[in-house]
């Protein structure tokens, strides 16, 4: 070792911290960040980044039922589109398609709607659930 020189510190994970401050602190779990962990966005450090990510890929069988009850209405709507088409048009093989369409799409329309009423009430102890979507 040469005079006048002082050892060069270990990088990475066995890098002793308390010789460095600590350039910012996770604002949910107090973290200390270094300059060698991965950034801090928004006050998050990366742990916490995942945790807040995957809370907001999060659904509720509430929520999702909304989502059903709303995919329902936007479908009776097209089917009510469909059928005021149907009685204007008097060509036979057009409203023979539109009653094909409108047929299909009324079976999506059920599906949906059936499933925004099981998944409101599944925790619902007395509620008698549809036979088409038991187990």
């Amino acid at each position: 070792m040469q005079r006048g020189k002082t050892p060069s510190l270990p990088l990475g994970p066995f890098r002793d911290r308390q010789q460095d401050m600590p350039q910012a602190c996770c604002a949910v779990c107090g973290q200390e960040q270094y300059a060698y962990d991965p950034p801090v966005v928004g006050g998050l450090c990366a742990a916490c980044r995942r945790r807040e990510e995957r809370k907001e890929r999060w659904m509720t069988l509430r929520e999702l039922s909304e989502q059903y009850r709303a995919q329902a209405q936007a479908l009776r709507e097209r089917i009510n589109t469909l059928q005021q088409e149907r009685k204007r048009t008097e060509l036979a093989w057009e409203k023979q398609a539109l009653t094909r369409r409108i047929g299909t799409l009324q079976i999506l329309w059920r599906e949906a709607r059936d499933q925004a009423v099981l998944l409101e009430h599944y925790y619902e102890r007395g509620y008698r659930r549809n036979g088409r979507y038991t187990l």
